[in-house]
């Protein structure tokens, strides 16, 4: 063993004189911490526009798929209008994006694990350059579905490779008290994806080839910006190497290779160094039959489960026809862009809201909303169908149909669509975090072509009316789980996370006493020994517990 680094000992007056702090007083001091001045004089909020920056560039890998998800809304109408694809062709042109994204969402795991969260990043845009060039390419006779089925598999692929990568990486590069917008800005990227795409359609309607041409211009800009990223230090550490994850964290914070290490700083290459001590890393989905792995991959997967049965991307991949069944009288793409401008803007409000009001009240009010709206339209749609109104009234409240989706939209972007995106990057332990993220959105998604695949034959069978009503139930029974099982994520750290789905308080000390050897002095700091052969390095370490993953 190798001593690198000796953290200096904190002041036992801060360990035993002050009163023990809530998690979100713990977070608030944090965050006025990291507003304060530096010893140099020079403002933290520096790297905090610095992450923010990261932030946005990461997320650029997302707006590619957010393009494909939105294009069959877009394309369909005029394909089987000018290019005599029928029902059939056009209920899987808009499904086989859904059902290649589970195969995306497997590989990423691996590659996030394995290779790194910059290289997962970069992995997104390959499927979906060759994908948007073959859709652009697609002749105008009967042979053209073959193009576009094979473009429409390999934009799904990039979709399904791009919705962890980014929120992996934000999670654990950006500090605490930026991590609850950061990590659901992958929404975002794929909210202004879908709105772009919707805008091009409007714009060229009769043109789909020039809108996907367009389209692949995107994920060619995006591999060029991730590779102005450094890599995540967290997986650097869990790879053995101190001194790259440290050279990452003082890029990310801002601080200079030469300049002395920060107080701030110091207690994260603490915290690094206490999970490089544990840093084995999943390999195979045994390692998800552990408690702290189980119990939030169950509650995950029932989330994004009713994310898909509640017809949350239904309206996405048909938006226009939606519309059109919804009873909307007024050109239907400006209404089809209306929807993708409220869901931007409402996802861009709650990145901010969740930080404030928590991940379990943005859901219930997301929950709460779908159904009313839904439930609302349904009626609305069976009094239409029964004669139940006389004309004149319909005529004063036709505008109610727009109303009732663009608060569908604006609800199910609180919560459904977004929530369960963010917290893949929160609730799962950091060793099988690549994994468990896989085969979550994995899951989601082949619920996602099933009910998208089902659209046509469920309109038929059940009707408008009962079509809606369906998506109104399932948005009330994903309330009532919402309300029972989600746990709340807000001011909590990564461990503590971890802590709560384990059950077990004293689960870092634990492990780290089975794996290595721990001793603790009367001050409170633990001396962590961990071999040369994990990571060479004598540490001690000020109360880990009270430091975040």
């Amino acid at each position: 063993m190798c001593a690198a680094t000796v953290l200096p000992r904190r002041p036992q007056r801060a360990m035993f004189s002050q009163p023990r702090r809530s998690p979100v007083a713990m977070d608030q001091d944090k965050d006025k911490d990291e507003v304060s001045m530096s010893p140099a004089g020079e403002s933290v909020q520096g790297p905090a526009l610095r992450q923010l920056m990261f932030g946005v560039i990461a997320n650029l890998v997302a707006l590619s798929p957010g393009m494909s998800l939105g294009f069959s809304a877009v394309a369909l109408p005029q394909m089987m209008k000018f290019d005599g694809i029928d029902e059939h062709q056009a209920s899987w042109i808009a499904s086989l994006a859904a059902i290649s994204t589970p195969f995306g969402c497997i590989l990423s795991g691996p590659i996030l694990d394995r290779l790194g969260r910059r290289v997962a990043m970069l992995a997104v845009n390959a499927p979906c350059l060759l994908g948007w060039l073959l859709l652009a390419a697609a002749p105008r006779h009967s042979g053209a579905t073959t193009l576009i089925y094979l473009g429409r598999v390999l934009t799904g692929l990039g979709a399904g490779l791009a919705c962890t990568p980014a929120t992996v990486y934000l999670g654990e590069s950006a500090q605490q008290s930026l991590r609850g917008v950061l990590v659901t800005w992958t929404s975002i990227a794929f909210s202004l994806g879908i709105l772009a795409v919707y805008v091009l359609g409007a714009l060229f309607q009769e043109h789909w080839r020039l809108v996907a041409g367009l389209s692949a211009a995107v994920p060619l800009l995006a591999g060029l910006c991730v590779l102005l990223l450094p890599e995540s230090p967290v997986w650097l550490a869990r790879q053995g190497r101190p001194a790259a994850a440290e050279a990452s964290l003082r890029r990310l914070r801002g601080v200079a290779a030469s300049a002395d290490t920060p107080a701030h700083l110091r207690r994260e290459l603490a915290s690094l160094a206490v999970q490089a001590a544990r840093r084995t890393v999943a390999r195979d989905l045994g390692h998800l039959r552990r408690r702290e792995c189980l119990a939030p991959l169950l509650i995950m997967n029932l989330f994004f489960f009713f994310q898909q049965a509640s017809g949350v991307f239904v309206v996405i991949f048909y938006a226009v026809d939606v519309v059109q069944e919804a009873g909307v009288e007024i050109d239907k793409y400006l209404v089809t862009v209306l929807i993708g401008l409220t869901r931007l803007v409402v996802t861009i409000f709650i990145s901010y809201a969740s930080k404030s009001f928590g991940r379990r009240p943005c859901a219930i009010v997301s929950g709460s909303g779908m159904t009313l709206s839904m439930g609302s339209l349904a009626t609305y749609l069976f009094c239409v169908n029964n004669k139940l109104l006389s004309d004149e009234t319909i005529d004063k409240i036709n505008w109610y149909p727009v109303l009732a989706l663009i608060v569908y939209i604006s609800m199910s972007t609180v919560g459904f669509l977004t929530l369960p995106f963010a917290m893949i990057g929160e609730v799962y332990p950091a060793q099988v975090r690549g994994l468990a993220s896989g085969v979550t959105t994995c899951f989601g998604y082949v619920c996602s072509f099933i009910i998208v695949k089902l659209y046509p034959d469920m309109l038929e069978m059940l009707g408008r009316h009962g079509l809606f009503l369906f998506y109104s139930v399932m948005s009330l029974a994903g309330t009532f789980f919402v309300f029972l099982y989600l746990p709340e994520t807000r001011g909590k750290s990564l461990s503590d996370i971890e802590e709560y789905f384990s059950n077990n308080g004293s689960k870092i000390k634990n492990v780290l006493r089975q794996e290595n050897h721990v001793s603790q002095n009367q001050a409170g700091e633990m001396t962590i020994l961990v071999n040369e052969d994990q990571f060479s390095t004598k540490l001690i370490v000020p109360d880990v517990d009270k430091y975040e993953h």
